[in-house]
């Protein structure tokens, strides 16, 4: 087909406008492109671009496997929120001219979308904390509890609604940084779909575990468990069990699937605000994890305020609504308007959730209560603002970048690209090595990240991408850091790697150095466990020094300085319960108690422990010698975390030093430039 002149002239007149196209372009995502969660964040332009209008946008699927959606283009641009099954999409965007161009037809954009859930990954899981005797109902306007859209059905839809903006925000944050569209999945069954107003179908949908406690709800509601209370001056602490420990308590109990590693956002069904006591009762806003649980939790006191449906989204971002203080929250004096409450609901137990997937409090972004804006990240138009929302007027509606660096490496993330994770090294916790002037960071999974803070606020962070996929030790030099954060006198560095952190840089250093005789200064590990009860130092060919400066001298003087580390024998069961460590010449030292069985380890005249792997929490779980030679084989427990307690390259381990009583309650390794 030949196309004339004036043929052109017209499509052109048709589809563009000074030159730029009017149909509609998707600017963050690609054709094509393969994506790993349920509902897509897209962002794009259509119409012309200089021109003051509104208009909308609607989502179709060519398969019609889901209702098309309608979403608001304000001076050309437009947000959405895209449904996606499993496998290639075909979505068509048409664009509605008509507010401009009165009689033009619609203009439409094709592009495919393959979504490729991450199964093998551990998701997050939705759990609703419900009191023994509940009325499963949540605060709410007149307008809403007469049509009981207060019950336990519209919250479990409001739930899942919000998890998938969640995820759809957190990839969309990924991709933004450079590390694809990774994201956690979220645990789903098939069942009755609830993401649409305009259908009820069986689908693959978020589930959510109806989780009931053995505490009634006036327990719950016991003012001295939530947590905004301030109970009078003068008033003791109170010992009653706190609402994240009930939630934890009833998730253990509910069993399969909090019965092993898991990370779960959890809401708070019965939350309630009294106006009288101006105090959101049964509201706790907490994340962390312990044992094998990884929980974030929130309460329910502005689920009101959030989208049931995706075609509820945007509406609810722009409710303008004043909250009526006499029947709902105004959470932290933020929540005036019905938008506000949803931005910090959804967007404060994220928070929470960000919290359980590792996060710590971050200088910007949602760890920092950037969720005050999160409003930005969904809709084009906020109220009283009359400019667009680009993805660059989003402020605080970000994941700060370390919160990304640590997700890029989180096993919730991980994508078919990603090597394979070493199983021997996966609980593995970061060591701090102190050097001349510097020190290294060690952590045989690798490091990725390094926060510096000063005086306990965030100055700057160093990334080491490349090292934290080779598993390499990181190098950091203290006067660098100072002249970096300006350090005057009196400052104090604190280094945070994953969830280990190394306090005041500077003592730390400082405290490293020993002196031995024969040896002169020499460097010590950090040290493992807690620091209780006896000290103990054991120089492996020179006894002499294994001694504390208190003993009498004289009493070792005829020792002979060719007495080598003969013999280490541990008593141990769950824990190390004690070692004793005898040289060539007989002389020995035990440290710690009677418990445990007992195992023996010999050493050659020229064998050298070249390593120690060691489980410790509170106390050393568990230990393992190696040398030159040979192997102890694992001695002990399994608790606490890993620890392999490998010299610095261009270094040589020349003793072990720490504490006992009754047990072996912290170690550390002494060590030498060669």
């Amino acid at each position: 087909m030949i196309i004339k002149k004036e043929d052109l002239q017209e499509l052109d007149s048709i589809y563009n406008l000074d030159g730029v196209s009017l149909a509609p372009a998707i600017i963050n995502v690609q054709n094509d492109e393969i994506v790993h969660q349920r509902i897509l964040l897209l962002y794009g332009r259509a119409g012309p671009r200089d021109l003051a209008y509104h208009s909308n946008i609607t989502v179709e699927h060519n398969a019609d496997n889901f209702p098309s959606t309608t979403w608001p283009i304000f001076n050309s641009h437009f947000k959405c929120l895209v449904h996606l099954d499993p496998g290639p999409n075909n979505i068509r965007f048409t664009f509605d001219p008509d507010s401009f161009s009165p009689g033009m037809s619609p203009l439409s954009t094709v592009i495919t979308i393959n979504y490729i859930p991450m199964l093998q990954n551990p998701p997050l899981h939705l759990a609703i904390l419900v009191a023994k005797d509940s009325k499963c109902v949540i605060d709410a306007s007149p307008e809403k509890v007469i049509p009981r859209d207060n019950n336990l059905d519209t919250v479990k839809a409001k739930f899942r609604c919000a998890a998938y903006l969640w995820q759809a925000f957190t990839a969309e944050q990924m991709y933004r940084n450079g590390f694809e569209r990774r994201v956690f999945r979220i645990e789903e069954e098939w069942q009755q779909d609830t993401l649409s107003n305009q259908e009820s179908s069986l689908r693959q949908t978020a589930k959510i575990h109806i989780v009931r406690t053995q505490y009634t709800l006036e327990e719950l509601l016991d003012p001295d468990r939530a947590q905004q209370y301030k109970p009078p001056p003068g008033t003791p602490p109170t010992t009653k069990k706190d609402l994240y420990s009930i939630f934890m308590e009833a998730l253990n109990e509910y069993g399969a699937p909090f019965d092993k590693q898991c990370y779960v956002a959890g809401l708070i069904l019965d939350s309630h605000w009294d106006p009288k006591m101006k105090l959101i009762r049964g509201h706790a806003a907490l994340g962390g994890g312990a044992s094998n649980i990884r929980l974030g939790i929130f309460g329910s006191h502005m689920t009101h305020a959030w989208p049931r449906y995706l075609e509820e989204v945007v509406d609810c971002f722009q409710d303008e609504t004043q909250t009526d203080e006499n029947i709902l929250a105004n959470d932290n004096n933020e929540s005036g308007t019905w938008w506000r409450c949803c931005n910090i609901g959804i967007g404060a137990m994220l928070h929470e959730v960000g919290h359980a997937l590792t996060c710590p409090h971050s200088p910007s972004g949602i760890m920092m209560r950037g969720f005050n804006n999160l409003n930005r990240t969904f809709t084009v138009k906020e109220p009283n603002n009359i400019q667009p929302i680009t993805p660059s007027d989003e402020s605080g509606a970000h994941w700060h970048r370390c919160d990304t660096i640590r997700f890029r490496y989180h096993p919730c993330f991980r994508i078919p690209s990603d090597p394979p994770k070493s199983i021997a090294h996966k609980d593995l916790s970061p060591d701090f090595w102190p050097l001349d002037n510097s020190f290294l960071i060690c952590c045989y999974s690798g490091v990725s990240l390094a926060e510096v803070h000063v005086n306990g606020s965030y100055v700057y962070h160093v990334e080491f991408l490349d090292e934290r996929i080779h598993g390499d030790d990181v190098e950091l030099n203290l006067q660098d850091i100072m002249n970096r954060v300006s350090w005057k006198h009196g400052d104090e560095i604190t280094v945070h790697v994953i969830e280990n952190t190394l306090q005041n840089v500077q003592s730390f250093l400082n405290d490293s150095r020993i002196v031995l005789p024969t040896y002169g200064e020499v460097l010590k590990s950090a040290r493992l466990g807690r620091n209780k009860g006896q000290g103990y130092q054991a120089i492996f060919s020179n006894p002499q020094s294994s001694f504390p400066k208190s003993s009498s001298s004289s009493i070792y003087s005829f020792l002979s300085s060719k007495s080598y580390l003969s013999q280490i024998i541990i008593r141990a069961g769950a824990i190390v319960d004690s070692i004793t460590f005898i040289w060539s010449d007989n002389t020995a030292i035990v440290i710690g108690g009677n418990g445990g069985d007992e195992h023996e380890f010999t050493l050659d005249e020229d064998e050298k422990i070249i390593g120690l792997n060691v489980r410790s929490g509170w106390y050393i779980d568990g230990i393992e010698i190696k040398t030159n030679k040979k192997s102890s084989g694992w001695i002990g427990g399994l608790g606490g975390s890993m620890h392999l307690l490998h010299v610095p390259k261009d270094h040589e381990m020349i003793g072990i030093y720490g504490s006992g009583e009754s047990y072996i309650n912290s170690l550390g390794i002494i060590y030498k430039k060669l």
